[in-house]
């Protein structure tokens, strides 16, 4: 859906009458453009209708798991929220949220790729023969496409929209081991902070649009994440 904006000077006499008429075309448009269900058949669109898997190609020294992976095979889940809900006599407002949890399988499977692409021969010496055994704690996953909507009546009617991805501004936590005949010769937690922020929609943006923008930032910042995560790692180690 695109950013809505209204912009409406009435007489005074039609007041009573287009005041609620404005306020519901309003949330009616909002509300029929977007439901949970295309959002999700799109974003699942986007990867293939399936979870992008690891790479085959794994390293023999180096295992890669994560609790925040489950069984399902479903890409995403949105929910619709309605929150700060407030309809005043000359004042109107009203935040929208389409909340979107992606599949925790993406992204550790995103971070796995990286490690395996980045591991090289500086970190197979500092191995030396251990085995290291990396778990994803903590890794974004979520997204929502917000709408603020406000509407004040005085003597004419404005309104506006605020429409924005809102991404996860979660940290990328994995803690790591190095083991050696079946024994943990050092342990430690690393986090990385990502890149994310809010970005607004560009006038006449359509939601699917945004959405697909919104995805391949995602997907780059994981990757940066884990590169990062990989540089800081090798210090540690």
């Amino acid at each position: 859906m695109a950013a809505i904006h209204f912009n409406y000077s009435m007489k005074t006499f039609n007041q009573n009458y287009l005041f609620p008429v404005l306020l519901l075309l309003s949330i009616t448009l909002l509300g029929s453009c977007l439901t949970p269900k295309k959002m999700d058949k799109y974003i699942a669109e986007q990867y293939g209708n399936k979870i992008p898997k690891q790479n085959k190609q794994k390293k023999a020294d180096i295992s890669i798991s994560s609790t925040l992976v489950s069984k399902s095979n479903d890409i995403s889940v949105t929910t619709r929220k309605r929150s700060n809900f407030l309809p005043l006599i000359v004042y109107w407002q009203a935040d929208y949220r389409h909340i979107c949890t992606l599949n925790s399988a993406i992204a550790v499977n995103q971070f796995s790729n990286a490690v395996n692409t980045m591991t090289n021969k500086a970190l197979s010496d500092k191995l030396a023969g251990q085995r290291l055994e990396l778990t994803v704690e903590q890794i974004p996953t979520a997204f929502a496409l917000v709408d603020k909507e406000r509407l004040i009546w005085l003597i004419y009617a404005i309104s506006w929209q605020k429409i924005y991805m809102e991404p996860d501004f979660k940290d990328l936590v994995v803690s790591y081991k190095l083991v050696q005949n079946d024994s943990a010769k050092k342990t430690g937690k690393i986090s990385i902070k990502g890149d994310a922020h809010n970005k607004g929609l560009r006038f006449f943006q359509s939601w699917k649009s945004a959405t697909s923008e919104h995805l391949v930032d995602y997907n780059t910042n994981i990757t940066a994440m884990s590169k990062a995560f990989m540089n800081k790692l090798m210090e540690e180690l």
